[in-house]
């Protein structure tokens, strides 16, 4: 009989692999200097080492099938081949498969967290919104030299996962403007989900409703049988029924 594995292994190589990848990515395209290239290829070690950790940990469980195991592998690929941090500007190639790997990593996290957040309240989807607005916010403050500022960051973020645009702070570099894109992306998905929730709620209070004037007629209705099989079990309808004179008017109605 096989060991179970623990629930920390199943909740969190995945995740973190994939929330790793996100500065690993940034530190070898916008760090200044080797020391942040170099801290950006460790985080890929680390990114391969718990993606074929997990893999182990799928394989030794139930065997490795389905297409979510065909994407771990690419991104345990990916990250392997992303150690080596080749120096921007980048060439063509480099650039195609990178962003490659980008939207591979943001698309398989897409696919994690989504089962958690659809199911979730609105209470929790509006508080996964505002920690994501955070971070991103802290993401345009760094990569973003004309945001001086983390309320300008914040501000940033905000207007560009709502895709409003005005106009003020606009992203400059090739990593804010990556950055941004997905932004864009998140900012759909999370303003998708939290308007669902509120046509639920809303549609939720309807037929609530509903069901309480359902419940409230039937109720009424049951006393109106409960009455009506008393009156016919009542001494006085007993007599009706063998009084001949009652007898004969009910043989005339027939």
């Amino acid at each position: 009989m096989k060991n179970p594995t623990p629930v920390w292994q199943q909740k969190v190589l995945m995740p973190a692999a994939l929330l790793l990848s996100i500065p690993a990515f940034y530190l070898i395209l916008a760090g200044m200097g080797p020391l942040y290239r170099s801290l950006g290829s460790g985080l890929y070690v680390v990114v391969a080492a718990l993606v074929g950790a997990d893999l182990l940990r799928r394989d030794k469980m139930k065997g490795l099938r389905g297409g979510a195991v065909l994407l771990d592998g690419v991104i345990f690929v990916g990250a392997v081949l992303s150690v080596w941090p080749g120096n921007p500007p980048w060439p063509m190639l480099e650039w195609v498969l990178r962003m490659g790997y980008c939207a591979i990593v943001f698309f398989r996290l897409l696919m994690l967290s989504g089962k958690y957040v659809v199911s979730c309240r609105l209470l929790h989807v509006v508080a996964f919104a505002v920690a994501v607005l955070a971070v991103a916010g802290a993401g345009f403050l760094w990569l973003e030299p004309r945001v001086h500022t983390y309320a300008d960051g914040v501000w940033l973020a905000f207007i560009t996962g709502a895709t409003v645009g005005y106009g003020d702070l606009v992203p400059s570099t090739p990593a804010s403007r990556i950055f941004a894109a997905f932004i864009v992306l998140l900012g759909y998905a999370l303003f998708s989900v939290v308007t669902a929730n509120i046509s639920a709620m809303l549609v939720g209070e309807d037929e609530q409703r509903l069901e309480r004037e359902l419940h409230a007629d039937m109720r009424m209705l049951r006393k109106e049988i409960s009455l009506l099989h008393k009156e016919l079990k009542s001494p006085r309808a007993e007599s009706r029924g063998n009084d001949p004179e009652n007898a004969g008017k009910k043989l005339k109605h027939v």
